[in-house]
Formats: C-alpha cells, structure tokens, sequence
C-alpha cells in the first residue's frame, strides 16, 4: 500500500471514528444532564437544577422550586424509562418521585415524564408532567449507560 492511500485509509477512519464518538456523546451528555438535573432538585440545589432550563424561564424556575421544596421533601428520583429520538435531539423520560409534604410522614409516589430537547448544543428541560402510566414506547434506562 502506498504511502498517500494508508494516509487516506486514516482519514477515513478518522471521519468514521468522530461521527461515532459524537452521537455517543449526545447520548452521554443526555444521561449526565438527566443525572444532574433531578440530583440537583432531590438535595434542593435549585440553581444548578436551572442550568438545564431554558434561559427565558430560568428566573421562574427558581422561583417556584424555591417555594415548592420550602414546603415538601423529595425522599427518592428513580429512572424508570427514557425514549430517545431517532434523530436524538429530543427525548422522554419517566421518573418515579417519592416525596412528603410538610410534617406529613406519609410519603407519595408520582410518575413524572420530563422532555427534553437537545438546542445549541445542550439538553435542556422543555417540560415535565405527572402521568399515570407508563407509556409503551418507553424503553429501558439503560439505553443510556
């Protein structure tokens, strides 16, 4: 093989080796920003929570998750399911929460579905829900590790 055609060999597998590692990365960073996000609202750090909300709503966010957790306790965030786009620049996720309210010792469990939204070339929170079942184009949390 001549020296020129190994050199274009590398290249190719250069291009071929950072477009693999750039959609394993968009996975990763998936995984890592659902990691912090709910880490951060399970121990109370709201400020950091914010910084996978959208810039336009961060100042709200604050606000009402400052007001929310003065009054409840988040005892437990479990992953339970997480759907990932084809195009992987959207995804759901279920979470089962365990909290209390107030001196309350009763403790609740709720299915929440966060999605999220891959823009400039971060994940951000765009929205999250209480549901009441899981959906079936759910697929394991382990997709993502």
């Amino acid at each position: 093989m001549t020296g020129s055609r190994a050199i274009g060999w590398m290249l190719c597998l250069c291009v071929v080796a950072s477009a693999c590692a750039s959609v394993r990365t968009r996975r990763t960073d998936l995984r890592d920003a659902i990691h912090s996000y709910n880490v951060a609202i399970r121990w109370g750090h709201i400020q950091k929570a914010s910084m996978y909300i959208p810039a336009a709503k961060r100042a709200n966010f604050v606000a009402r998750k400052r007001a929310a957790l003065a009054h409840m306790r988040i005892h437990e965030v479990h992953l339970r399911n997480v759907a990932v786009a084809t195009d992987q620049s959207a995804a759901k996720v279920l979470l089962q929460v365990a909290f209390s309210v107030g001196a309350d010792p009763i403790i609740r469990n709720h299915l929440v579905e966060q999605k999220w939204r891959f823009v400039d070339g971060q994940w951000l929170l765009i929205s999250k829900r209480q549901v009441k079942k899981v959906r079936r184009d759910a697929s394991s949390p382990s997709d993502l590790y």
